[in-house]
């Protein structure tokens, strides 16, 4: 049985040109469902694989986790922030970062700085 609180993470990536909504639910029995929306082929791909399904050691152990498991990932590039929105989500879910923070931070950014380059 799943409870009604959900956290949704939101992830445009410019640079990609990509757009995903990461939603985590945490259930009765302790583990959370994920759900995955994207405009990206291979993001769906790895949401197939990740299955909908996590549980707290996926977001504690970030080395064992699920999340970032290579048979997982498959062509996920390392620059796709997708697992990073789970991470986020689970967090939020699972207490671990409040909600009122969330709101309060409103996102996290990664700037690509390109600011050095020759012009």
């Amino acid at each position: 049985m799943v409870n009604n609180m959900t956290s949704t993470i939101k992830v445009k990536m410019n640079a990609s040109e990509r757009y995903a909504k990461v939603t985590v639910s945490l259930r009765d029995d302790g583990e959370l469902d994920v759900a995955i929306e994207s405009d990206c082929d291979v993001v769906r791909g790895y949401a197939e694989r990740l299955g909908g399904r996590i549980t707290d050691m996926d977001v504690y152990n970030f080395q064992q986790s699920k999340i970032n498991d290579d048979t997982v990932r498959g062509n996920l590039t390392a620059t796709c922030l997708v697992p990073n929105a789970i991470y986020n989500a689970a967090f939020l879910e699972l207490g671990m970062m409040t909600k009122s923070l969330a709101k309060k931070a409103g996102k996290n950014e990664v700037i690509l700085d390109c600011s050095d380059e020759e012009q």
